[in-house]
């Protein structure tokens, strides 16, 4: 059975800020599980969107129930293979994106797709609108064990979602403090299809 778990969230800082930490949210104070981010490919479609995937490789964090199953199985995670598909519309101020777990999909499929609309508040401040789907699916086991599994990814994601934000806040809050915001966007659009986004 399927599990869902859906989130819409509001950030107060406009898209060029946004669509640049995108990119450069990698490392920060709240993804110390992360371990490294490389870019398979971009490119820059007739619309002018920009199109990128990128390898993310996570520790891996499990319930011990669950390390202890998997111990039993001879299966020991200690890390994750997740691609990330993201496209950038800078003309409506939009993005979407799509992040999935590659291996260990038997044990758990986590899919995660994502669309941040850039605009405005009430009071005419700029924000990045944050729809966000997750869908979990186990294969693992029999029965209520499959549950369990998608019972658990299920409820992490609030825990995950909110460190993630939390990043994300810190990184524009730093490339705010920066300034030149606008220039800095349009630059990374350009140096994008030259060179990893992490290298800006």
């Amino acid at each position: 059975m399927v599990k869902f778990y859906r989130s819409i969230y509001t950030h107060d800082h406009d898209f060029e800020t946004f669509s640049v930490a995108y990119f450069l949210r990698y490392p920060n104070p709240y993804a110390t599980h992360v371990v490294s981010v490389d870019t398979l490919s971009r490119h820059v479609d007739d619309q002018g969107r920009l199109h990128t995937h990128r390898l993310i490789v996570k520790k891996g964090k499990l319930p011990r129930w669950c390390k202890m199953l998997l111990a039993s199985s001879g299966i020991n995670i200690s890390e994750s293979m997740i691609l990330e598909t993201s496209i950038i519309d800078p003309k409506s101020q939009e993005i979407w994106t799509e992040t999935k777990n590659i291996d260990f999909t038997r044990i758990m499929r986590v899919v995660e797709t994502a669309t941040y609309k850039g605009g405005l508040d009430v009071d005419k401040k700029p924000i990045v609108n944050a729809f966000t789907t997750v869908w979990f699916l186990s294969s693992f086991g029999f029965g209520s064990m499959k549950e369990r599994m998608e019972t658990w990814g299920q409820r992490k994601m609030s825990e995950n979602l909110n460190r993630s934000r939390m990043g994300m806040g810190f990184v524009m809050d730093r490339l705010r403090e920066q300034g030149g915001k606008i220039k800095l966007f349009q630059l990374a659009m350009q140096k994008a299809l030259a060179q990893d986004p992490q290298e800006l």
